[in-house]
């Protein structure tokens, strides 16, 4: 079957994707402590890169206080541009654009991770999330430093040879809480309203896009990822983050990516609105691309995203399950698709072991595991709720 999916496409920026499936970023948690990259992170993308068009790595960190988690990469520090050389060139020697996605993890960081458990955030207000430590509110001097952070990480990307940088604006990481009114009630100038709000999003974006300038051309990619909803009574609904969404597309970005838990879902936090959250960012987004990330698994799927306007669908834990997903398909051979994970599988996958842990515990909800009882071989697609 000839798929949309299949044919190439053109960024905003004029680089040209093979074709629509996007490897989106997954958490490895296996670079070593220094968050210099390991041979098993390469083995893990080295599998995984021949089919998609484009390769979001694993966030990495912009500096030591932006650490999310214990083996996190780092792009910290010029020491690390090696490394992630080998990191770029093994996605690119696949076939695959390789994209770094930069990142800051403020309060929702595991204290064991940053300096000294000194855990930032816009203000001291605690995750929603059960067991998160209480964050230091970032001072003027700390949150210019990090703005300066995500130039400077963009300009090692550069250096280590990716074809360009992605911003993590989603997720509930740094750039989100700043947005967010449950986590920053900050009364300077990086908070008080939406606006305000938006500023140190909008900062970081500049930086970046500054330092792309100042080093590369605008062949180098620039992207940004971004959540639409937050489930907590106070925090942002999809009209704040369109609005938010048509500031960033001001700037000269490549693409906008969209993190979503389901690709087709509408706004969970309006359940009077029945528009796919996705069709509202194609109406924002004009010609900028968009990228939809949220469990997708079947070419069908696939297919009905990409022929509605979406430019790339980002498959996720579909790609920890069947690295040669694409490959398949081209071949017609969608009959081999695996869609359920197999413990016994998880060396052959190339899967680290951090993340083989996480699969089977935290990451499992949205995966298909073969060995679970809801496990039904003729709906292997299907994603049994616990």
């Amino acid at each position: 079957m000839g798929y949309q999916f299949l044919q190439p496409f053109t960024l905003a920026n004029g680089r040209q994707v093979k074709n629509h499936i996007i490897m989106p970023p997954t958490t490895l948690r296996s670079s070593f402590a220094t968050g210099e990259v390991t041979e098993a992170e390469l083995r893990y993308y080295q599998l995984r890169s021949a089919g998609p068009g484009m390769v979001i790595t694993e966030m990495a960190y912009v500096s030591a206080p932006a650490q999310s988690y214990t083996g996190q990469i780092g792009a910290d520090s010029d020491d690390k541009i090696p490394g992630l050389k080998r990191l770029a060139q093994t996605i690119q020697n696949q076939g695959a654009l390789a994209i770094l996605q930069l990142s800051f993890g403020g309060r929702i960081a595991d204290p064991a991770a940053v300096p000294h458990e000194d855990v930032l955030g816009p203000s001291n207000l605690v995750s929603h999330q059960a067991g998160m430590a209480v964050p230091r509110a970032m001072t003027e001097n700390e949150i210019l430093d990090s703005i300066l952070a995500f130039g400077q990480a963009t300009r090692r990307a550069y250096e280590a040879g990716f074809d360009g940088v992605e911003i993590h604006g989603a997720n509930m990481y740094l750039l989100q809480q700043f947005f967010s009114a449950h986590a920053n009630d900050r009364d300077d100038e990086w908070g008080g309203d939406e606006n305000a709000r938006m500023r140190y999003g909008l900062a970081v974006l500049d930086e970046v896009i500054k330092i792309r300038n100042q080093y590369a051309d605008t062949d180098f990619i620039i992207g940004y990822r971004q959540s639409p909803e937050e489930s907590t009574p106070v925090g942002i609904r999809h009209p704040a983050a369109l609005r938010m969404a048509q500031e960033i597309i001001k700037r000269p970005i490549a693409y906008f990516h969209l993190s979503l838990k389901d690709a087709f879902q509408s706004p969970f936090m309006d359940r009077e609105d029945s528009e796919p959250l996705y069709a509202k960012y194609l109406h924002l987004l004009g010609d900028i691309p968009l990228i939809v990330a949220g469990l997708l698994r079947t070419p069908a799927q696939v297919e009905q995203l990409v022929t509605a306007g979406v430019a790339g669908a980002a498959l996720g834990r579909e790609l920890i399950v069947e690295p040669n997903w694409v490959q398949k398909v081209v071949t017609a051979d969608e009959k081999g698709l695996h869609y359920a994970l197999s413990p016994s599988d998880m060396n052959l996958l190339a899967i680290p072991a951090p993340l083989q842990e996480w699969l089977l515990t935290r990451f499992k909800k949205g995966l298909v595991v073969s060995t679970d009882a809801a496990f039904n071989l003729e709906e292997p697609w299907k994603y049994y709720r616990e």
